[in-house]
């Protein structure tokens, strides 16, 4: 089991030992502050210079910014979830 995103702002409770029992591995980056902001700097570049698509799961008008606020609360979202205000 690979948890990445941390949408709730913090690694679920599952700990090593919890998953081992279910022949899971879990693998959770230990990755130093300077080498993310690495990776950030990276990231950015390649978002610059048109080289990432980000997966757009879902869409909603702003007047329904409750419904989408919601759906992302509620994990029910895939990908980035966007307020159109158009």
């Amino acid at each position: 089991m690979i948890s990445y995103g941390l949408a709730g702002g913090e690694w679920s409770p599952v700990t090593p030992d919890a998953a081992a029992e279910r022949r899971i591995t879990l693998i959770r980056p230990d990755v130093p502050p300077a080498r993310l902001r690495a990776y950030t700097v990276a990231v950015l570049a390649d978002a610059a210079a048109g080289q990432l698509r980000p997966l757009i799961g879902q869409r909603f008008p702003l007047e329904r910014a409750a419904d989408a606020h919601a759906a992302v609360e509620g994990r029910a979202t895939v990908g980035k979830t966007l307020l159109d205000v158009s």
